[in-house]
């Protein structure tokens, strides 16, 4: 009998609904995107933008493969990818994994497939994980710009970096040690940190001195990291040149705030009266 009653009741809510014309519905699932993957290819898929930051956005996946073109190189757009022996996914097929940012050739083209060389290797990988700009791959820093966790230029510089600080995990605005540590890599001037962490601006010099390949002192050298002290905080700075006159000139992400963007050029007098030190990597 209660059986009969819940039918009968369900048919009178839809018969009320179906004569008010409302239509009961079910809200939809909240989707929560938490990685590297999907964030970079919502910045790809979205419609290119005018903002300030001058941030270029690709045309979407299906329009850049169509645009794929035999013998041009490449950038491996995509985080956590590998090429593969052959074009089919099975048992112990990769052969290595891609670094995001990587470049590559396109040798041919098979179905999803696209076959690439690096560094005299030959494999196969998904021709969606091709991008042909730069600017889709690395960052464009502008001033007056605030780097938080969500601007487009702070998520391509921690897939540069393989998010190494955690702070796209932990949802932090860009850091000084994370934007030179992406600058040092693109230069190829890796600091192999080991096991040491909390690096924070104004430990450098302490927690690297003595370890190999690394050279610290009171000059500057062009493509070195500058540290300094100032109102008891502590900066990071990347020297990009030194010239004649010891005048030098510095990029560097939180000198005036947390997360803003600024390019420098000091006199001698000026950089001395902070007190650094250069930090260089073999």
């Amino acid at each position: 009998m209660q059986i009969l009653i819940a039918v009968i009741e369900d048919l009178f809510q839809f018969a009320k609904h179906a004569l008010s014309g409302a239509v009961p519905y079910a809200k939809p699932s909240q989707i929560t995107i938490d990685s590297y993957q999907e964030t970079l290819k919502k910045i790809q898929k979205t419609p290119a933008s005018t903002s300030s930051s001058r941030v270029h956005i690709s045309t979407e996946a299906p329009q850049i493969q169509k645009s794929l073109q035999v013998g041009e190189q490449y950038f491996i757009g995509t985080v956590d990818s590998s090429m593969y022996q052959d074009p089919v996914l099975a048992f112990d097929n990769a052969v290595t994994k891609l670094k995001y940012g990587q470049n590559v050739r396109l040798i041919s083209l098979q179905g999803r497939w696209a076959q690439v060389r690096l560094a005299g290797m030959v494999g196969w990988v998904f021709k969606d994980s091709l991008v042909m700009k730069s600017s889709d791959v690395y960052p464009y820093f502008t001033r007056d710009i605030q780097y938080d966790s969500k601007n487009p230029q702070t998520i391509k510089l921690r897939a540069c970096i393989d998010d190494a600080f955690g702070g796209a995990a932990s949802e932090y605005v860009l850091s000084a040690a994370e934007y030179v540590q992406y600058r040092l890599t693109q230069k190829n001037r890796i600091i192999d940190w080991g096991d040491i962490r909390m690096r924070i601006p104004g430990t450098w010099q302490r927690k690297l001195a003595g370890r190999t390949g690394i050279h610290i002192g009171i000059a500057p050298k062009t493509e070195s990291v500058m540290e300094y002290v100032y109102d008891d905080m502590g900066h990071l700075a990347f020297v990009e040149a030194v010239f004649p006159d010891e005048s030098i000139k510095i990029s560097e992400i939180g000198k005036y705030d947390d997360a803003s963007y600024t390019e420098l050029t000091l006199s001698c007098e000026e950089w001395k009266e902070l007190s650094p030190v250069f930090i260089e990597s073999e």
